[in-house]
């Protein structure tokens, strides 16, 4: 393989990745913005506080279980490990 092709390879699979999330590049930024806001002023308990509270406010509670599933798979135990971790791929 050339380095062309394996740059388009990589942007490729990341492309095929970001179609897997269930929050759309812009719902990740949102909860993103507000975990890092209101972890600026209070520390992380260790649990989805923030994160449930954006989730409560913008998607469906049939959604929040499968949502949570999949942060943790990014590595969001909690909400700054969701903050540190999450929606790389997404570039954000």
């Amino acid at each position: 393989f050339t380095m062309e092709n394996q740059n388009m390879m990589k942007m490729e699979y990341r492309k095929q990745q970001r179609l897997e999330h269930i929050l759309s590049e812009n719902e990740a930024a949102s909860l993103l913005q507000y975990v890092e806001l209101k972890l600026q002023y209070h520390t992380c308990k260790h649990n989805h506080r923030f994160t449930q509270e954006w989730l409560e406010s913008h998607v469906s509670f049939m959604q929040h279980d499968a949502i949570l599933n999949e942060l943790e798979d990014m590595g969001g135990y909690c909400d700054c490990e969701v903050a540190a971790n999450c929606y790389e791929d997404y570039e954000l």
